[in-house]
């Protein structure tokens, strides 16, 4: 929000270096290793200075607010860094986070098999095995990979060396690679689930994806947003009172005030 804040004043006063430090800032989140270069979606934070090493865990609001910032970002700049993060991220939304009835859920865990980033990570040998010796020495170089690794032996793909989109035909090479590392990662023991739905972070990310879904014209995604709000509507509102959760049928705790903000919003 504070991003979004520098974005929004920097365009309301002509002002440069905020405009210039979002786009830089935003880049840089979407080419590090915060982001999840295979299957979408952003971690939670990074615990260093370069946006490479991530706390694994990935949130329904972090994601929902980078949507709403990269949305502003692009319908500004043009920038199909921006345009592609947002679809990727929703794409993984849609796979991966929505309940039954539409709501969505709140987060993917950090850890599998009871180690922190264990599903995320790569050695070069299994890349290698995966994409062949040569596709293997390409993707390495755009995606950081070594023998040694970049985070304890191991390594989390980013992208230090192509932070600018390459030409079209090097994307594609690279795509068809990311979706060949994306299958063998599915067979991994996968992270926990957090299945509640909130009403607050729902509330975000209903906001979100339909601005996204103007900004692209995508009504599919329109239509998830109006499914999630729904959900929230009917299923965790109880004689005009909104309330907080809702799991397994049951819809808990009385709504707070970011529950009704966001809803709102």
């Amino acid at each position: 929000q504070f991003f979004t804040f520098l974005w929004r004043a920097g365009l309301r006063y002509g002002l440069p270096n905020p405009i210039e430090a979002v786009t830089l800032t935003l880049t840089h989140i979407a080419q590090g290793g915060i982001y999840d270069h295979l299957g979408g979606g952003f971690a939670r934070y990074s615990v260093d200075e370069r946006w490479l090493v991530p706390h694994f865990e990935k949130m329904l609001y972090d994601n929902a607010l980078l949507l709403e910032l990269m949305t502003e970002v692009w319908r500004e700049t043009g920038d199909p860094l921006f345009a592609l993060r947002t679809a990727e991220t929703i794409v993984w939304l849609m796979r991966e986070m929505v309940t039954e009835g539409g709501g969505f859920a709140s987060s993917l865990d950090a850890d599998s098999e009871g180690e922190e980033g264990k599903f995320y990570v790569w050695s070069l040998a299994e890349i290698e095995e995966v994409l062949g010796a040569d596709d293997a020495r390409s993707f390495a170089k755009i995606y950081d990979v070594t023998a040694g690794g970049n985070f304890e032996g191991h390594n989390i793909l980013n992208r230090p060396n192509a932070i600018e989109t390459p030409d079209a035909e090097t994307e594609a090479r690279l795509a068809a690679m990311r979706a060949k590392l994306f299958a063998r990662r599915s067979g991994r023991v996968r992270p926990g689930f957090d299945d509640k739905v909130l009403a607050d972070w729902n509330g975000l990310m209903i906001a979100a994806l339909a601005n996204a879904a103007c900004a692209f014209a995508r009504p599919d995604w329109l239509q998830a947003a109006e499914a999630a709000f729904n959900f929230v509507s009917l299923r965790m509102s109880v004689d005009g009172r909104l309330f907080h959760a809702y799991r397994a049928g049951e819809a808990k705790a009385p709504a707070t005030g970011n529950d009704y903000a966001n809803m709102i919003k």
